[in-house]
Protein backbone atom coordinates (compact mmCIF):
# COMPACT_ATOMS: atom_id res chain seq x y z
CA UNK A 1 0.00 0.00 0.00
CA UNK A 2 2.99 2.45 0.66
CA UNK A 3 5.89 3.37 -1.17
CA UNK A 4 10.03 2.77 -0.61
CA UNK A 5 9.57 6.49 0.60
CA UNK A 6 6.60 5.78 2.95
CA UNK A 7 8.29 2.99 4.68
CA UNK A 8 11.04 4.72 4.99
CA UNK A 9 9.08 7.03 7.05
CA UNK A 10 8.51 4.43 9.61
CA UNK A 11 5.12 2.34 7.56
CA UNK A 12 5.22 -0.93 9.53
CA UNK A 13 5.28 -4.42 9.02
CA UNK A 14 2.07 -4.64 10.87
CA UNK A 15 -0.05 -3.08 7.89
CA UNK A 16 -2.47 -6.56 7.63
CA UNK A 17 -2.68 -6.68 11.63
CA UNK A 18 -3.54 -2.97 11.64
CA UNK A 19 -6.13 -3.23 8.89
CA UNK A 20 -7.86 -5.95 10.98
CA UNK A 21 -8.46 -3.96 14.21
CA UNK A 22 -8.72 -0.43 12.12
CA UNK A 23 -11.32 2.03 13.08
CA UNK A 24 -11.33 3.81 9.89
CA UNK A 25 -9.54 2.54 6.40
CA UNK A 26 -9.10 4.58 3.08
CA UNK A 27 -7.97 2.38 -0.03
CA UNK A 28 -6.83 4.51 -3.06
CA UNK A 29 -8.69 7.22 -2.16
CA UNK A 30 -9.01 10.40 -4.98
CA UNK A 31 -10.95 13.48 -5.85
CA UNK A 32 -10.51 15.22 -8.39
CA UNK A 33 -12.12 18.37 -9.94
CA UNK A 34 -11.99 18.36 -13.28
CA UNK A 35 -8.03 18.04 -14.22
CA UNK A 36 -7.44 19.35 -10.68
CA UNK A 37 -6.17 15.81 -8.53
CA UNK A 38 -6.84 17.32 -4.91
CA UNK A 39 -6.34 13.76 -3.40
CA UNK A 40 -5.15 11.48 -5.67
CA UNK A 41 -4.66 7.65 -4.32
CA UNK A 42 -4.33 8.39 -0.83
CA UNK A 43 -4.70 5.39 1.32
CA UNK A 44 -4.54 5.15 5.16
CA UNK A 45 -5.18 3.03 8.02
CA UNK A 46 -6.42 4.63 11.52
CA UNK A 47 -6.17 2.15 14.53
CA UNK A 48 -7.82 2.10 17.79
CA UNK A 49 -6.96 5.15 20.47
CA UNK A 50 -4.41 6.38 18.86
CA UNK A 51 -3.84 10.55 18.04
CA UNK A 52 -3.27 10.37 13.89
CA UNK A 53 -2.20 13.44 12.66
CA UNK A 54 -1.46 15.20 8.24
CA UNK A 55 0.89 17.54 7.72
CA UNK A 56 1.28 19.37 4.44
CA UNK A 57 1.66 22.56 2.92
CA UNK A 58 -1.46 25.05 1.76
CA UNK A 59 -3.15 23.21 -1.17
CA UNK A 60 -1.83 19.92 -0.58
CA UNK A 61 -5.22 17.87 -0.22
CA UNK A 62 -5.57 17.53 3.56
CA UNK A 63 -8.96 19.01 4.07
CA UNK A 64 -10.18 17.53 0.88
CA UNK A 65 -9.05 14.30 2.52
CA UNK A 66 -11.23 14.71 5.58
CA UNK A 67 -14.16 15.76 3.12
CA UNK A 68 -13.56 12.83 1.65
CA UNK A 69 -13.96 11.09 4.77
CA UNK A 70 -16.61 12.24 6.02
CA UNK A 71 -18.46 11.98 2.61
CA UNK A 72 -19.09 15.82 1.91
CA UNK A 73 -17.14 15.16 -1.40
CA UNK A 74 -17.73 12.33 -4.15
CA UNK A 75 -14.93 10.12 -4.60
CA UNK A 76 -13.55 9.86 -7.51
CA UNK A 77 -12.37 6.59 -6.98
CA UNK A 78 -11.44 4.95 -3.70
CA UNK A 79 -13.06 2.47 -0.52
CA UNK A 80 -13.78 3.68 2.72
CA UNK A 81 -14.43 1.33 5.95
CA UNK A 82 -15.23 2.33 9.31
CA UNK A 83 -15.19 -0.37 11.87
CA UNK A 84 -15.32 -2.89 9.23
CA UNK A 85 -18.20 -1.69 7.30
CA UNK A 86 -18.01 -0.02 3.72
CA UNK A 87 -19.24 3.85 3.51
CA UNK A 88 -18.30 5.78 0.61
CA UNK A 89 -21.69 5.28 -1.25
CA UNK A 90 -24.08 6.73 2.23
CA UNK A 91 -25.17 9.92 2.76
CA UNK A 92 -23.05 12.61 4.64
CA UNK A 93 -25.70 12.89 7.19
CA UNK A 94 -25.34 8.95 8.52
CA UNK A 95 -21.96 9.65 9.09
CA UNK A 96 -22.26 10.88 12.29
CA UNK A 97 -24.74 8.46 13.74
CA UNK A 98 -22.01 6.00 12.54
CA UNK A 99 -19.73 7.81 15.78
CA UNK A 100 -18.21 10.26 13.33
CA UNK A 101 -17.79 13.57 14.29
CA UNK A 102 -15.47 16.54 12.77
CA UNK A 103 -14.55 20.06 13.37
CA UNK A 104 -13.76 22.46 10.41
CA UNK A 105 -10.93 24.53 8.88
CA UNK A 106 -13.24 27.75 9.42
CA UNK A 107 -15.61 28.10 12.24
CA UNK A 108 -19.26 26.59 11.71
CA UNK A 109 -21.63 28.19 14.86
CA UNK A 110 -24.73 29.21 15.09
CA UNK A 111 -23.87 33.12 15.97
CA UNK A 112 -27.54 33.85 17.63
CA UNK A 113 -27.71 31.33 19.52
CA UNK A 114 -26.04 30.56 22.84
CA UNK A 115 -22.92 28.45 23.44
CA UNK A 116 -24.95 25.68 25.53
CA UNK A 117 -27.31 25.96 22.17
CA UNK A 118 -24.52 24.64 20.11
CA UNK A 119 -22.81 22.41 21.51
CA UNK A 120 -26.07 20.75 21.88
CA UNK A 121 -26.61 19.90 18.41
CA UNK A 122 -23.81 17.31 19.03
CA UNK A 123 -25.52 15.31 21.35
CA UNK A 124 -28.03 12.85 20.25
CA UNK A 125 -31.26 13.30 21.42
CA UNK A 126 -30.56 16.60 23.11
CA UNK A 127 -34.02 18.71 23.66
CA UNK A 128 -36.06 15.59 22.56
CA UNK A 129 -37.19 12.35 23.02
CA UNK A 130 -37.74 10.70 27.03
CA UNK A 131 -36.70 12.94 30.72
CA UNK A 132 -34.02 10.53 31.01
CA UNK A 133 -32.69 11.11 27.57
CA UNK A 134 -32.73 14.65 27.48
CA UNK A 135 -31.05 14.73 31.29
CA UNK A 136 -28.13 12.30 29.31
CA UNK A 137 -27.72 14.67 26.46
CA UNK A 138 -27.57 17.62 28.77
CA UNK A 139 -25.14 15.83 30.69
CA UNK A 140 -22.83 15.36 27.94
CA UNK A 141 -22.97 18.80 26.73
CA UNK A 142 -22.36 19.72 30.27
CA UNK A 143 -19.64 17.66 30.24
CA UNK A 144 -18.06 18.75 26.77
CA UNK A 145 -18.08 22.59 27.56
CA UNK A 146 -16.34 21.50 30.90
CA UNK A 147 -13.71 20.06 29.24
CA UNK A 148 -13.14 22.30 26.51
CA UNK A 149 -13.05 25.47 28.88
CA UNK A 150 -15.93 26.83 28.14
CA UNK A 151 -17.69 26.85 31.95
CA UNK A 152 -19.04 30.49 32.76
CA UNK A 153 -19.86 30.78 29.10
CA UNK A 154 -22.80 28.66 28.85
CA UNK A 155 -25.31 31.30 28.19
CA UNK A 156 -22.97 33.90 25.93
CA UNK A 157 -23.55 33.60 22.17
CA UNK A 158 -20.41 32.52 20.38
CA UNK A 159 -20.31 35.99 18.80
CA UNK A 160 -19.79 37.27 21.88
CA UNK A 161 -16.34 35.03 22.65
CA UNK A 162 -12.90 35.41 21.04
CA UNK A 163 -12.01 33.30 18.29
CA UNK A 164 -10.21 31.05 20.29
CA UNK A 165 -13.13 30.27 22.27
CA UNK A 166 -15.44 30.11 19.10
CA UNK A 167 -12.85 27.28 17.90
CA UNK A 168 -13.81 25.49 21.42
CA UNK A 169 -17.58 25.85 20.94
CA UNK A 170 -16.94 23.94 17.65
CA UNK A 171 -14.49 21.30 19.54
CA UNK A 172 -17.06 20.75 22.22
CA UNK A 173 -20.18 20.29 19.68
CA UNK A 174 -18.04 17.54 18.13
CA UNK A 175 -17.08 15.44 21.77
CA UNK A 176 -20.86 16.02 22.97
CA UNK A 177 -21.91 13.25 21.01
CA UNK A 178 -19.62 10.95 22.01
CA UNK A 179 -17.74 9.92 18.78
CA UNK A 180 -15.53 6.90 18.36
CA UNK A 181 -14.18 8.88 15.39
CA UNK A 182 -13.23 12.59 16.23
CA UNK A 183 -11.57 14.69 13.06
CA UNK A 184 -10.41 17.60 13.23
CA UNK A 185 -9.08 20.62 10.77
CA UNK A 186 -6.68 23.57 12.34
CA UNK A 187 -8.20 23.41 15.69
CA UNK A 188 -6.07 25.80 17.08
CA UNK A 189 -6.57 28.43 14.11
CA UNK A 190 -6.46 31.95 15.91
CA UNK A 191 -5.38 30.55 19.46
CA UNK A 192 -2.36 31.49 21.13
CA UNK A 193 -0.04 29.43 22.45
CA UNK A 194 -1.17 28.86 26.02
CA UNK A 195 -4.67 28.21 24.60
CA UNK A 196 -2.93 25.70 21.82
CA UNK A 197 -1.09 23.81 24.80
CA UNK A 198 -4.54 23.65 26.49
CA UNK A 199 -6.02 22.40 23.55
CA UNK A 200 -3.40 19.71 23.20
CA UNK A 201 -3.84 18.47 26.52
CA UNK A 202 -7.62 18.18 25.79
CA UNK A 203 -6.78 15.59 23.31
CA UNK A 204 -4.31 13.94 24.88
CA UNK A 205 -6.94 13.21 27.29
CA UNK A 206 -9.22 12.05 24.57
CA UNK A 207 -6.71 9.96 23.21
CA UNK A 208 -6.08 8.59 26.84
CA UNK A 209 -9.88 7.91 27.51
CA UNK A 210 -9.74 5.57 23.98
CA UNK A 211 -10.88 7.99 21.16
CA UNK A 212 -9.20 7.69 17.83
CA UNK A 213 -8.54 11.09 16.40
CA UNK A 214 -7.24 12.71 13.25
CA UNK A 215 -5.71 15.81 13.13
CA UNK A 216 -4.44 18.86 10.93
CA UNK A 217 -2.47 21.46 12.14
CA UNK A 218 0.14 23.44 10.53
CA UNK A 219 2.19 24.24 14.08
CA UNK A 220 4.95 21.25 13.35
CA UNK A 221 5.93 21.22 17.01
CA UNK A 222 2.97 20.74 18.21
CA UNK A 223 2.14 17.40 15.84
CA UNK A 224 5.57 16.01 16.96
CA UNK A 225 4.53 16.47 20.13
CA UNK A 226 0.94 15.39 20.50
CA UNK A 227 0.77 12.40 17.49
CA UNK A 228 1.09 8.87 17.82
CA UNK A 229 1.80 8.33 13.96
CA UNK A 230 1.94 11.18 11.20
CA UNK A 231 0.93 11.01 7.72
CA UNK A 232 2.66 13.73 5.08
CA UNK A 233 0.59 14.91 1.80
CA UNK A 234 1.89 16.89 -0.97
CA UNK A 235 0.21 17.76 -4.10
CA UNK A 236 -2.70 15.25 -3.40
CA UNK A 237 -0.54 12.23 -2.54
CA UNK A 238 0.94 10.46 0.13
CA UNK A 239 4.64 11.47 0.81
CA UNK A 240 5.71 9.90 4.44
CA UNK A 241 3.91 7.99 7.16
CA UNK A 242 5.10 6.71 10.29
CA UNK A 243 6.66 8.24 13.54
CA UNK A 244 6.57 11.80 14.06
CA UNK A 245 10.05 12.78 14.42
CA UNK A 246 10.70 10.72 11.62
CA UNK A 247 8.24 11.87 9.23
CA UNK A 248 9.76 15.48 9.79
CA UNK A 249 12.89 14.16 8.94
CA UNK A 250 12.15 12.58 6.11
CA UNK A 251 13.46 14.58 2.83
CA UNK A 252 10.53 14.82 0.81
CA UNK A 253 8.55 15.71 3.66
CA UNK A 254 11.37 18.70 4.41
CA UNK A 255 11.57 19.77 0.61
CA UNK A 256 7.86 19.76 0.65
CA UNK A 257 6.53 21.62 3.79
CA UNK A 258 8.94 22.51 6.29
CA UNK A 259 11.93 24.02 4.61
CA UNK A 260 14.26 25.63 6.37
CA UNK A 261 11.98 26.53 9.46
CA UNK A 262 11.51 23.08 9.63
CA UNK A 263 15.06 21.84 9.40
CA UNK A 264 15.58 23.39 12.28
CA UNK A 265 12.67 21.89 14.31
CA UNK A 266 13.86 18.52 13.20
Amino acid sequence: MTSSALAGAGAGDGRDAEVATSVLRADDVAVHFGGVKAVDGVSIVLTPGRLFGILGPNGSGKSTLLAALTRLVPLTRGRLEFEGRRYDRVRPHTIAARGVARTFQTVRILPGRTVFDNVALGAESAGSGSKAERGRARERVRRAIERTGLSGKERHRPDELSYGHQRRVEIARAIASEPTLLLLDEPTAGMNRQERDDITGLLADLRAEGLTQLLIEHDVQMMVDACDHLFAMNFGALIAEGEPEAVVRHPAVQEAYLGTQGRAHA
